[in-house]
């Protein structure tokens, strides 16, 4: 559905997670939100309601886009007020009567502030895709990152299949770096029991291998760098942590 292009005042009913506006639906909560963030439309609205979910949507973390809003965002959401009526009523759908909220919006605005705080409450929201950084809509207990759209720089791989191949890759790696340090701390704590190595020197040689394991990891983390530059970083943290 088109939320942007519908009339009001407009009559929505609303139970659970779900609502219908007239004879059309059910649509998730969230859903409304979701289409006009990631549309062209009413620019100052479109910054109100992103403003709005960095303020109340911090329990929807990690999923939210990164940052909180400001004292003065959160102050400018408060003094701004939204106005409906609302009742309670029956919404019928064949084999099934529903108790519903019904709300009746005066503007868009209004039903779309409801809407995502509602959508919030319950656990569904918009979501900016890691990848590709557009709006898309996520439903409670799904926990992607990363949209279904072509990915940028790609003509048929979706942003969460790139995503979900660099999260792999990229917990290869730590492992990988792990592991290097754990076969060199086994062998510098042998040498330790076996009194070839003191207390100091152990303690000394633990430091500095933690350090170079963290500055391998920093580097690994900073994405596609790849398969030489992965290598050289893997070889370089072998070379450091049995030098002595």
């Amino acid at each position: 559905m088109d939320f942007a292009s519908m009339t009001f005042p407009l009559t929505v009913e609303i139970s659970g997670d779900q609502y219908w506006i007239g004879e059309d639906g059910p649509y998730k909560l969230g859903m409304a939100a979701t289409e006009f963030l990631a549309s062209d439309g009413d620019g100052e609205l479109r910054e109100a309601l992103s403003s709005f979910l960095r303020s109340f949507g911090g329990m929807l973390d990690p999923f939210v886009a990164d940052g909180r809003a400001s004292e003065e965002e959160v102050r400018s959401l408060q003094e701004r007020t939204v106005g409906c009526a609302v009742g309670y009523g029956y919404y019928a759908v064949p084999g099934k009567i529903y108790l519903v909220e019904r709300f009746t919006f005066t503007s868009l605005r209004d039903f779309l502030f409801v809407e995502l705080g509602k959508a919030i409450l319950n656990g569904n929201s918009p979501r900016q895709c890691r990848l590709c950084g557009r709006w898309f809509f996520h439903e409670k207990s799904d926990r992607t990152i990363y949209c279904d759209r072509v990915a940028p720089g790609e003509t048929e791989r979706t942003c969460r299949e790139v995503g979900a191949r660099a999260v792999f890759e990229k917990k290869i790696q730590d492992e990988e770096a792990w592991k290097i340090y754990k076969r060199a701390y086994k062998k510098y704590y042998a040498r330790l029991m076996k009194g070839t190595m003191t207390q100091e020197e152990f303690k000394a040689w633990a430091d500095e291998a933690a350090a170079e394991r963290d500055k391998a990891l920093g580097q690994l983390q900073r994405g596609n760098i790849g398969e030489v530059l992965t290598a050289e970083i893997f070889r370089e943290l072998r070379e450091r942590l049995n030098r002595k």
